[in-house]
């Protein structure tokens, strides 16, 4: 009877240990974009911009009403994209090279090895 007590109290004891974080890793990068949006439409401001990679969200924000967004997400390797819910991109314009419009034009596809892109204006439909 003595041990039914005592089993469950070194399990407690034992989840109260101190976890040990992983260290800060010099070959772990983030992806940061920053830029501004035009848009015709004022429901842009309620929907999320994304960054993207491998199909899987790393970052999220929503523009603020002058249009102007910061992104940054974990990086290792490859091509990522600045992602929109809906609203269709027309144009942009950024000193990166190698950043096009997706075929569904709903992103911009960012090349591998960017980690940092500022896009001076993205148009929208």
């Amino acid at each position: 009877m003595k041990y039914c007590f005592k089993i469950p109290a070194i399990i407690c004891l034992l989840s109260l240990l101190p976890v040990q974080c992983k260290d800060d890793d010099a070959s772990i990068f983030r992806a940061y974009v920053e830029g501004k949006i035009t848009y015709p439409d004022p429901k842009f401001l309620e929907e999320p911009i994304h960054l993207v990679k491998d199909k899987r969200v790393i970052a999220e924000t929503q523009a603020k009403e002058s249009g102007s967004f910061v992104l940054a997400g974990p990086y290792d390797k490859g091509s990522y994209k600045l992602q929109l819910k809906s609203f269709k991109i027309k144009s942009f314009s950024t000193g990166t090279k190698g950043c096009k419009i997706s075929t569904d034009s709903l992103s911009i596809d960012i090349p591998d090895g960017e980690t940092y892109i500022i896009f001076n204006n993205i148009i929208l439909k």
